[in-house]
């Protein structure tokens, strides 16, 4: 008989060099309130660039209980696909910039709040996305969206981690030249082909909605929201960066937008078969053609207890 999620060990995943600025007090916030529990806790911090994977599958191996992540979109999406392929709790503990998934989930966005959360709260399975195969929570991406997020990580090692340095990084990438791909996609099946600046699948409804989007409504359902830009220009890019600010996307003539549950795209005409995809913010080399698709209540996600009806 499977223990009761009140019984398991909790253990967080925490990446030192990741998400808010403030690193120090954040751990020891998290540190207390993890004590407070009375549970059996764990806190493995990773010190340098590739050492969490390991961290995370350690912590799988030897203590099979809740994995809560406590970091940015990178951590989260690292800590969570173990998860999700062990069929584990998964918690969180905010710590990035926009923070889209926990305040999707109704989690606090503060460090002690949330960790507390932990030890009381129940399993709701979400949906998640897959890049052919590999899990993300937030956004996978091609083209130019792919670049924005890797300059934006760039700008925000130099500057810091806030939401200020992100935009400035975005409105300092649109400026310059950009190229133009030429791909095939099938929409759920169904043939397309068009030139476009970038294709960004979107699996955050609240992220959606708070760029003025319909699709907000079919990503809340467990679908893919699927954006595709066509070329433009400077202009018409500054222009749809301001809509976006505005949450207007709606409006947004250049955009081309679809709801679907799975979609695979592939070069028209170039020779290589490899592309690098932005999932969750990490940079990834992906092999064509890529196969973007919902997988309804693939996660158990740690969120707060409704309380009972009288």
């Amino acid at each position: 008989m499977a223990a009761a999620i009140e019984e398991l060990p909790i253990t967080v995943l925490m990446n030192a060099g990741s998400g808010s600025a403030d690193k120090s007090d954040a751990r020891q916030s998290i540190e207390a309130a993890l004590r407070a529990t009375g549970r059996d806790v764990a806190l493995h911090l990773a010190r340098r660039p590739g050492e969490l994977a390991a961290l995370v599958q350690q912590a799988a191996d030897t203590r099979p209980g809740i994995l809560a992540a406590a970091g940015g979109d990178g951590t989260l999406n690292a800590v969570a696909a173990v998860a999700c392929a062990r069929d584990l709790p998964f918690a969180v503990i905010p710590l990035g910039t926009f923070n889209y998934f926990a305040r999707e989930l109704g989690i606090p966005l503060d460090a002690a709040a949330a960790t507390a959360l932990i030890a009381v709260g129940a399993v709701r399975r979400v949906p998640v996305g897959r890049v052919n195969g590999r899990l993300f929570l937030i956004s996978a991406s091609i083209g130019l969206y792919r670049r924005l997020i890797e300059q934006r990580e760039v700008h925000k090692r130099r500057f810091g981690r806030n939401r200020l340095v992100a935009a400035l990084s975005a409105l300092a990438m649109l400026w310059r030249e950009h190229r133009s791909y030429r791909l095939r996609l099938a929409i759920d099946g169904e043939p397309q082909r068009l030139s476009t600046l970038t294709v960004f699948f979107g699996r955050n409804a609240l992220q959606m909605a708070q760029l003025g989007l319909d699709e907000a409504v079919c990503v809340a359902r467990g679908e893919l929201a699927v954006l595709a830009l066509r070329n433009v220009g400077r202009g018409e890019l500054f222009a749809l960066a301001v809509r976006g600010a505005l949450a207007r996307l709606e409006t947004a003539p250049s955009l081309r937008r679809h709801c679907a549950r799975s979609v695979e795209v592939d070069w028209l005409d170039a020779a290589s078969r490899r592309i690098r995809v932005a999932i969750d913010g990490e940079l990834v080399v992906c092999t064509l053609p890529l196969v973007v698709e919902a997988v309804p209540q693939a996660l158990q996600a740690i969120v707060a207890r409704v309380p009972e009806a009288p």
